[in-house]
């Protein structure tokens, strides 16, 4: 059960005009609006597309929104968006460079005239560059920032995303640190500003520390980056995954330990995580007939009580039905919502001391 949250929510008072489509956007500001915010979503004339192609995603990214439909086309439509944003604290588009800019509300227009105002652009690849006009999905900002590169078997083809689209959200979580960034500067300055965030941006951003390890390690193959010894899943003998991911060496111990097979630590090219990853076909070779040997629930027994990194790869179906997992899921099935990873509490408010 969730602990007890202030009555005050972080965002109270706090008004979004979200003119974007899709995922990006209305994530970022449901995210927002969980946290107190009150969103306004403008939908074009028979509403977002999303409600059509993802009606699941639609109704989880406008819940707790006042939505409504605006013909940006006409004149209106224009004059009525205009007396909304006189409203707003913040404003998120989606649109493509240029496009707010002829519809008469883009950032320099809107700053000049509420100065006040936090302007979000949420796009594929920026305002400037070659790339600037391009149409995109998660999977064209995945394949442009490398992180599709490095995506599925570290022997196969580069794999359509993670099962998540990493690029949408990552440009939607980083959307909402910046406008909360935005909003404390506002404090201190009393004046608003414009954000721009690339979704390209932000699938590179968080391949940093993969990007990084690349180039340390002297530019690698797929092969070579990604096989990893001991930190890969492995099918056990009902036909069930478990995830295993010994990275350092007393895990590395444990496990072997726990598996009975000692005379792999005694093996001298498996010393440190770079020598099995460097032999990661012998070592999952190895761990992969022994997995088979027995069903999930013996080896999530055995390496748990061991103190080894181990879960089952669970469906979305297990996931509700995991009493961790399940402390951050709301609602039936059909309308499930998972919270937000943290909560605002005031010191008196916690437990424990």
């Amino acid at each position: 059960m969730s602990a007890p949250k202030s009555a005050i929510a972080p965002l109270d008072g706090i008004t979004i005009v979200d003119l974007s489509l899709l995922i990006p956007g209305p994530w970022a500001t449901t995210m927002l609006a969980e946290l107190g915010a009150q969103v306004i979503h403008i939908e074009p004339p028979g509403g977002d597309p999303l409600r059509r192609t993802m009606p699941g995603s639609y109704d989880l990214v406008s819940r707790d929104k006042v939505v409504r439909e605006l013909d940006l086309k006409s004149v209106a439509g224009l004059d009525q968006l205009q007396s909304i944003i006189a409203t707003a604290d913040v404003l998120v588009e989606g649109f493509r460079p240029g496009t707010a800019d002829r519809l008469g509300f883009g950032p320099r227009e809107m700053g000049s005239r509420h100065p006040r105002l936090i302007y979000c652009s949420i796009n594929g690849y920026g305002s400037d560059g070659p790339y600037r006009d391009r149409p995109g999905h998660d999977i064209n900002y995945l394949a442009a920032s490398g992180v599709l590169s490095m995506s599925g078997d570290p022997d196969g083809r580069p794999y359509p995303g993670a099962g998540v689209p990493l690029a949408d959200l990552s440009g939607s979580l980083f959307a909402t640190q910046a406008i909360l960034a935005a909003l404390l500067l506002r404090e201190r300055t009393g004046v608003g500003g414009y954000l721009e965030v690339p979704l390209a941006a932000s699938a590179l951003k968080i391949s940093e520390p993969r990007l990084v390890e690349y180039e340390v390690l002297g530019r690698p193959t797929k092969t070579e980056m990604m096989s990893r010894g001991a930190y890969d899943t492995f099918r056990c003998r009902d036909g069930s995954w478990i995830a295993v991911g010994c990275i350092e060496d007393r895990f590395w111990s444990r496990l072997c330990t726990a598996i009975g097979c000692t005379d792999l630590l005694d093996d001298q090219r498996l010393t440190s995580y770079a020598d099995r990853c460097a032999h990661s076909d012998l070592v999952n070779g190895r761990l992969s007939e022994i997995f088979a040997a027995s069903d999930q629930a013996h080896w999530l027994d055995l390496l748990s009580t061991a103190d080894v990194p181990v879960n089952a790869v669970a469906d979305f179906a297990a996931v509700g039905d995991d009493i961790q997992m399940n402390r951050w899921l709301h609602g039936p099935p059909h309308q499930r919502r998972v919270s937000l990873p943290y909560d605002f509490r005031h010191f008196s408010e916690t437990r424990g001391g």
